[in-house]
């Protein structure tokens, strides 16, 4: 979307593991995940407060933190969860399941595909439970899939 000319927000968790791991912190998933939770949840309050009119496209939203914490059997805390409320994005969201043959594990993301499987299943309950409107978005090159999404949402 970014290379089509589009406003797009990064997602926030990987540059924070990135910095936790450069400094030797422990706000990491994988060691610490309510401090980890509570940065990202800044950093995508930071980027919803922070947008201007216009189309935006968000890697992720407040609503993944609900999300991996259900994933990982912890209980959202309350404040998260009006946060979502609060923080409404449109109301079309679209999700990508997870694709085996182009999943990867690297520094950032340690979890397998079975993994990625589990948080997905908790990522498309939160945000229905939340009213949004989920539309898949089918396997395909990163072009035709960007103009899969643009078509849905009536851009040229």
């Amino acid at each position: 979307m970014e290379q089509m000319g589009f406003s797009v927000y990064h997602e926030v968790a990987r540059q924070i593991i990135q910095d936790e791991i450069a400094v030797g912190g422990s706000a990491v998933p994988w060691i610490d995940i309510a401090a980890f939770s509570a940065q990202v949840l800044q950093g995508r309050i930071d980027q919803y407060v922070g947008g201007e009119n216009g189309v935006w496209f968000y890697d992720r939203g407040l609503p993944d933190i609900a999300g991996f914490l259900r994933k990982e059997k912890k209980e959202t805390p309350a404040e998260v969860w009006q946060l979502c409320q609060d923080f409404k994005y449109d109301p079309v969201v679209f999700i990508t399941p997870p694709w085996e043959a182009i999943f990867h594990r690297d520094a950032e993301r340690k979890e397998d595909f079975a993994a990625a499987i589990k948080v997905h299943r908790a990522l498309e309950a939160v945000y229905s439970e939340l009213g949004y409107e989920l539309i898949p978005v089918p396997m395909g090159s990163i072009r035709w899939r960007a103009q899969f999404i643009l078509d849905k949402v009536g851009i040229l």
